[in-house]
């Protein structure tokens, strides 16, 4: 009787999650007929979707380690999830982690090779299964195992990467180690990422996190959901903290993304969590500029913040005193009398600065970088640069790149 009582309970939550996910959860001690349904329920077509017939999953399920999450994601962009213990086979799935943005379907077809004519029917399949984050999918796993009586023993999801036809554990995961340069470039990009933050450079920190999530996925974790959000959290917190900025404005900023990112991490929309990602990086390198200029005055820490914003634009000290409402001379007083230097020397400097995190952190020319700090000529850009630096653009990113 406690065993019957054990299976209905059991199946009460089971059919609790198939509602809450809006995708179908089986547990059976059938594997083989209920990998068999599952392609003749799930899979498009066999030949176009190999990772989801019975046999690639009935090799997966015969090797895979017990009490573990396998989540199974294939080229069209769907997933399931399975998992084993004592003679029982749990399946959570078909399910898709995002929306079918307009065009995503032709740019997927394109990509593997699949011929334009199959387009209506994968849209309209993709479109019959809910979107669903790996989070849930590994919390229902556990409440099922636990109604079992397993127990809560599940450690993190183990995804693999299906292509063609195989599919074994650990198939597509990324290998423990990667080519000594790849990782010599991370690190090396991601002190670039603290340097620029630490110095309240958005533009040089967007720059860095952008070539670092075009590293091989081997070792780029940013796109990882909510690691990938923690790590660059944690990297701005020490690297703010590097740039002076108290600990007290360090944790309010901190503790505030790290509830928006939460909140943005099960959404369906990817796109948020990079916006917030890049917000909060900004929000960090802004607090750490106006901690350095806490003891300027007001008026110049509005000139320093006129000249950051319009640096690629001609910057004209008349022109910024009406902005202002002050007079040249006394805007260029109050200016020297703060910072040691004239607005002239001050702006040469920040360009300067910007230049050589672009020319370290970019591919971009001598040219388009000149142009793009306010420079139109080329040849006084150098001049200027040489001056802050001792040597040449060019010879600058030689001596600072790898």
């Amino acid at each position: 009787m406690p065993e019957v009582a054990a299976d209905a309970a059991l199946a009460t939550i089971v059919g609790l999650l198939t509602d809450v996910l809006s995708c179908p959860v089986t547990v059976t001690t059938d594997a083989a007929s209920a990998l068999g349904a599952f392609q003749a329920a799930h899979c498009l077509d066999p030949r176009l979707q190999p990772a989801f017939t019975a046999n690639a999953l009935r090799e997966l399920v015969r090797e895979m380690a017990p009490q573990v999450v396998h989540e199974i994601v294939e080229p069209l962009g769907m997933a399931v999830a399975v998992a084993r213990w004592g003679d029982r086979l749990l399946m959570i799935g078909p399910y898709t982690h995002e929306p079918l943005y307009p065009g995503a379907a032709e740019e997927i077809l394109s990509r593997i090779g699949i011929p334009s004519a199959h387009l209506r029917l994968y849209k309209l399949y993709r479109t019959r299964y809910p979107i669903v984050d790996v989070e849930y999918v590994h919390r229902a796993a556990a409440a099922v195992m636990k109604a079992d009586g397993s127990g809560d023993v599940l450690g993190s999801v183990h995804q693999i990467v299906a292509e063609g036809g195989t599919l074994t554990p650990g198939y597509g995961e990324p290998p423990q180690s990667a080519p000594f340069a790849v990782i010599e470039e991370r690190y090396r990009l991601e002190q670039l990422f603290m340097e620029a933050v630490a110095d309240g450079s958005a533009d040089g920190a967007l720059a860095a996190l952008q070539r670092l999530a075009g590293m091989p996925q081997t070792i780029s974790y940013l796109n990882t959901p909510f690691l990938g959000t923690t790590i660059l959290r944690i990297m701005a917190r020490v690297a703010a903290q590097r740039g002076g900025l108290p600990a007290v404005t360090i944790d309010a900023i901190s503790q505030e993304y790290a509830q928006r990112l939460h909140r943005a991490g099960h959404t369906a929309d990817p796109r948020r969590t990079i916006g917030l990602t890049a917000q909060m990086v900004t929000d960090f390198c802004r607090h750490v500029r106006r901690h350095r200029q806490r003891d300027y005055p007001p008026l110049v820490r509005r000139v320093a913040d006129e000249i950051e914003l319009h640096l690629s634009q001609r910057v004209s000290p008349p022109e910024l005193a009406a902005r202002l409402g002050v007079s040249t001379s006394t805007l260029a007083r109050h200016f020297r009398d703060a910072t040691g230097t004239t607005i002239a020397e001050y702006v040469a400097r920040q360009r300067a600065e910007r230049a050589a995190r672009l020319l370290t952190t970019t591919s971009q020319s001598v040219r388009d970088i000149a142009l793009f700090v306010g420079y139109d000529d080329a040849n006084y850009f150098v001049k200027v640069f040489k001056a802050a630096y001792g040597m040449t653009p060019t010879a600058y990113r030689d001596a600072h790149s790898r």
